[in-house]
């Protein structure tokens, strides 16, 4: 018998030169608050430097200063970065030591606790701990991309995305690997790469969902579940 795919259990396919935005909000501003980003990821290959999952803006000068990304190298070790300007002039980046596998669907996230420690995860492992306090800019201005970068445009996906989420004010300090498709909770900014169509799933909108750009993502009826 075919397999039934409901809502939710869906993925989203980048070719390595596919990805869609968000519009800039100040709704995804961090500044200091906790927040959390998780998905999980399946990878036909691994990039060349790197890819990012989720981008906030980052770059490497002073024209982005305290931007951010959440992405994955080239050994396959998902991480989150910060620019410090203006307050110095480089980035600190939380490396997970655990690698994501090739052709496999693994659970990745990444969460900032209130006292500013980010840890970074692989399954329900922790791979990485730093702290990383003080503001990040996110908010108005920044046009969120996934699959790619905004300002390190070469940054592109080959493989997979399911069930992202971005919660800002809440956070966690262990990781469980979910066994079916999350939701929207009160602190989520951000839920996509899980329907039928190429869409946000959240209600942060003024109660309804984003209207997301796409450039090439397509849906996929192979997921995590």
């Amino acid at each position: 018998f075919p397999v039934t795919i409901v809502e939710g259990e869906y993925a989203y396919s980048f070719n390595g030169s596919s990805f869609f935005t968000y519009p800039a909000s100040s709704s995804f501003a961090i500044g200091t608050q906790q927040f959390s980003i998780e998905c999980f990821v399946y990878l036909d290959s691994y990039p060349a430097t790197t890819v990012a999952i989720l981008d906030f803006g980052y770059g490497t000068g002073s024209s982005q200063p305290q931007r951010v990304q959440f992405y994955i190298n080239s050994s396959g070790q998902p991480a989150f970065v910060r620019n410090n300007y203006p307050t110095t002039s480089s980035s600190t980046a939380v490396t997970s030591s655990i690698a994501v596998s090739l052709s496999t669907w693994t659970y990745i996230a990444v969460s900032r606790l209130s006292s500013g420690v980010v840890r970074v995860f692989v399954g329900s492992s922790q791979g990485a701990s730093a702290t990383i306090s003080g503001t990040i800019t996110s908010g108005t201005g920044i046009t969120p991309s996934v699959g790619n970068g905004t300002v390190q445009t070469t940054r592109f996906l080959n493989g997979k995305i399911s069930n992202l989420r971005f919660n800002l004010g809440s956070s966690f300090s262990t990781a469980t690997v979910p066994t079916q498709p999350l939701t929207t909770v009160a602190t989520t900014k951000m839920l996509t790469c899980q329907s039928s169509t190429v869409k946000d799933n959240s209600v942060a909108n003024g109660g309804g969902p984003w209207t997301v750009t796409n450039s090439g993502v397509i849906v996929s009826g192979s997921g995590p579940f």
